[in-house]
């Protein structure tokens, strides 16, 4: 058994070296580097500890991102569980919800940390990278962009490497936020991308109230103060998100109402 592990571990070596090669960082200046989930088989312990690779590239020698990375390695990052307080640790916080998320222009820090002293005014981008299904679903580690200023969102940088993982049958969750729709004195609860379409924010409504397939109706958001705002369409919709995103809300409160009773 042991060896099998170590032979998936090469594996994803592989892929990630390739994925950074083949990374285009538009003539920015950027680093890429890789995080490896360390587990004990003897413990019973869900979670892990992240150990920074040799597995790393900044084509501009950035000297600002180098010393970023030797901060890095002077860490000695604890075990991760599912409780484990990670602060603004944005690597630790992928390995903890299994998700992506990146640090923009617009984010407003809530509470300042030694993670977020360190990354100062730069940018992030983290994926936690996963073995596909086939064989649990198990997390092999966290990949990590960081930009020498922030960028107005990593979508398109998340979706460059996202589709390189699937292609060498890795995978990683899409960059979201959790969506929490009220309709009819019922909650559900789904992720959506930020890149999601006014038309994919329907789709997952309906699919979970399925009485609202055969009706009209009207999505409303709730914005921080309580004011009650239509999503009418694509472009109100990335709004809502990018608001959402900038505050550091862990969710977004979301109102159904029929169009006979009024949105």
């Amino acid at each position: 058994m042991l060896v099998i592990i170590l032979q998936l571990t090469l594996e994803v070596k592989s892929i990630v070296r390739e994925v950074f090669e083949s990374f285009n960082f538009h003539n920015e200046s950027g680093l890429l580097q890789f995080w490896a989930c360390s587990t004990d088989p003897d413990s019973e312990e869900i979670g892990c500890n992240l150990v920074l690779t040799d597995l790393t590239c900044n084509p501009t020698q950035d000297q600002g991102l180098e010393d970023y990375r030797k901060r890095c390695l002077e860490k000695q990052y604890p075990f991760i569980g599912i409780e484990s307080s990670v602060g603004n640790w944005l690597a630790g916080r992928a390995t903890q919800t299994g998700i992506a998320d990146h640090l923009t222009k617009h984010y407003v820090l809530r509470q300042e940390d030694q993670h977020s002293r360190d990354m100062g005014a730069r940018g992030q981008l983290v994926l936690p990278v996963c073995f596909d299904e086939g064989v649990g679903n198990k997390l092999a580690g966290v990949i990590e962009y960081v930009t020498t200023v922030r960028k107005e969102s990593y979508v398109e940088d998340f979706e460059q490497i996202h589709d390189f993982l699937k292609d060498k049958g890795l995978k990683s969750t899409y960059i979201g936020k959790t969506i929490k729709v009220v309709y009819d004195g019922h909650m559900i609860k789904f992720r959506l991308p930020l890149s999601a379409k006014f038309s994919d924010l329907h789709t997952e409504v309906t699919k979970r109230f399925a009485d609202l397939e055969q009706k009209k109706f009207c999505v409303n958001y709730e914005d921080n103060k309580g004011i009650i705002l239509p999503i009418s369409s694509d472009v109100v919709l990335w709004g809502c998100m990018k608001d959402a995103s900038s505050k550091g809300a862990n969710f977004i409160k979301m109102h159904v109402s029929l169009e006979h009773v009024g949105c």
